[in-house]
């Protein structure tokens, strides 16, 4: 090769980088679709949580309270629809509800379990 070469090849391979970043960087800013993957596992971990003394899924465990359930629920998911189930071995019990999720697309869930006790979070818009 000549003298110039390499820097010409080089300063091709720079300026190629440099659209290819571009590029990419102009086709992921478009609007991603709904997507609360952790919505409702956050959640969950915030009710095993809370409050520190005796976290709501275990009160809910113990005995399932509906009013306690769906006063968190509520101020934690404004805006959102939900259903809070309970299995503990004789099948599943709807603690919380707000909303139907018979029409419902992308509904996000969570489990968590206490002791025998299964608790699904079903959380959409």
């Amino acid at each position: 090769m000549d003298d110039g070469g390499y820097i010409s090849t080089l300063d091709a391979v720079l300026g190629l980088a440099v659209v290819f970043i571009l590029t990419a960087s102009v086709l992921n800013t478009g609007t991603a679709p709904f997507d609360d993957s952790s919505e409702a596992s956050d959640v969950l971990d915030a009710m095993a949580s809370y409050p520190a003394d005796k976290p709501l899924l275990e009160e809910l465990a113990e005995s399932p309270n509906a009013t306690a359930a769906s006063g968190f629920l509520n101020g934690t998911l404004e805006g959102m629809n939900y259903n809070l189930t309970m299995d503990n071995g004789s099948g599943e019990v709807t603690v919380a509800s707000r909303g139907s999720m018979g029409d419902a697309e992308n509904i996000d869930t969570a489990v968590a379990c206490r002791g025998t006790v299964i608790f699904r979070l079903y959380v959409w818009r």
